[in-house]
């Protein structure tokens, strides 16, 4: 059987798996057991959001497929060849694609009629007088630095030289104290680290809906385009931020992105996002509010360290861990919703001295942990001495 044909028979008998990743993960085991790279390419064009959007198409054309190709090369440094034979596979299964490889329209809708991402429609080109220093690469323009003096507002191009612009660099604006909003025009995917380190009087991002990545967390998920690079310095680490909407789209953040943004109030986070990596919201003293990605299952060593102003938080069904000082120095921090689907709290590869909701002294003292009876949320809490209390409290 050729493995469109196993792919579309895991798509008739299991549908809901096309919205559950460990789900559809675990089939590709079940059916390809001895081919870990078909399993891995089929998953990266799951991750990359590429099957939602064929669930929302009728029919397809070569231009789309190249699209899906290049964006897996791009996101994941992978060959060609590699990223072709997944989107021709899953564009087969979904009656997308003949199997002479010609495009086809799809009469069958039990697959559903999810919307197409905003970061899938076509976006208009920006050009900018500003200076910048550029390399072309295979798969477009990376932005190395911005070379021009800080003005208040900075709209970052996705064209220069009549090409496209594909990322923004390694540090390409660090220590641009003077520039108070940037505008990222759409058709960029890829932020690099510390891209935005130290602007300190950078009050207002906007982020294109095409953006797929911001920084990276260590070489082999670092995307080929953004180098070997090995220090990885937060995005938007130190700026002055008040807010900010991160795009569906992305499926990674990197570590520190948002560390030290102590204006920082709000936070909205992409629902495909599964962990908040170390640091991500260190010492976001002005943290009120965050709005958590639904398919989140990790959060890590001091993702939440130092978010002083943080009164209540509701962590999504499907979270499994909570690492080390996650929320430690959360001094303003009154209750926190854990699931039952959490089954460790204060793991990772920290040092072992911080404790995952800080020490007693500098808890709130009316701090409580709410969860469901027999969880182990509320072993941990008996463990470790802090109040609980049921869901409905």
């Amino acid at each position: 059987m050729e493995d469109y044909e196993i792919l579309k028979k895991i798509i008739q008998d299991y549908p809901d798996a096309l919205s559950e990743r460990k789900k559809l993960q675990a089939l590709f085991a079940d059916f390809f057991p001895q081919d870990r790279l078909k399993r891995n390419t089929l998953l990266m064009a799951f991750d990359d959001g590429i099957i939602n959007e064929m669930r929302g198409l009728t029919q397809i054309d070569q231009i789309a497929l190249h699209r899906f190709v290049r964006s897996m090369e791009q996101g994941y440094g992978i060959r060609t060849k590699n990223a072709e034979n997944a989107v021709h596979t899953w564009a087969r299964a979904m009656g997308l694609l003949s199997d002479q490889g010609t495009a086809c329209a799809r009469n069958d809708r039990g697959l559903g009629e999810p919307a197409v991402e905003a970061g899938a429609k076509e976006w208009e080109e920006v050009v900018s007088d500003s200076l910048y220093e550029f390399e072309e690469t295979s798969w477009g323009i990376k932005i190395l630095r911005f070379a021009d003096f800080d003005e208040n507002v900075v709209v970052i191009p996705n064209v220069i030289e009549g090409k496209k612009v594909i990322a923004i660099g390694n540090h390409a604006f660090k220590g641009c104290v003077g520039i108070e909003k940037i505008i990222i025009s759409e058709g960029i995917e890829i932020l690099g680290n510390g891209v935005f380190l130290n602007c300190k009087g950078l009050k207002e991002v906007v982020l294109p809906g095409t953006l797929k990545c911001i920084g990276t967390t260590d070489p082999t998920g670092c995307p080929a385009i953004l180098g070997s690079m090995t220090k990885f310095d937060g995005a938007f680490e130190y700026t002055s931020l008040e807010s900010i909407t991160i795009p569906d789209r992305v499926k990674s953040i990197g570590e520190h992105t948002f560390a030290g943004c102590g204006n920082l109030k709000k936070a909205v986070l992409p629902f495909r996002l599964k962990e908040i990596r170390k640091g991500t919201f260190q010492w976001c003293r002005s943290l009120e509010e965050v709005v958590f990605p639904r398919e989140l299952e990790v959060i890590r060593l001091s993702a939440f360290e130092g978010c002083e102003s943080v009164r209540n938080i509701d962590l999504p069904e499907g979270v499994t861990s909570i690492e080390e000082g996650a929320f430690a120095g959360c001094r303003s921090l009154e209750s926190i919703y854990i699931p039952d689907s959490v089954t460790e709290i204060g793991g990772g590869k920290g040092n072992g001295f911080l404790q995952t909701f800080g020490e007693y002294e500098e808890r709130h003292e009316k701090f409580t942990i709410l969860c469901n009876a027999g969880s182990y949320a509320m072993r941990y809490a008996r463990t470790q001495q802090i109040r609980c209390a049921n869901v409905q409290y």
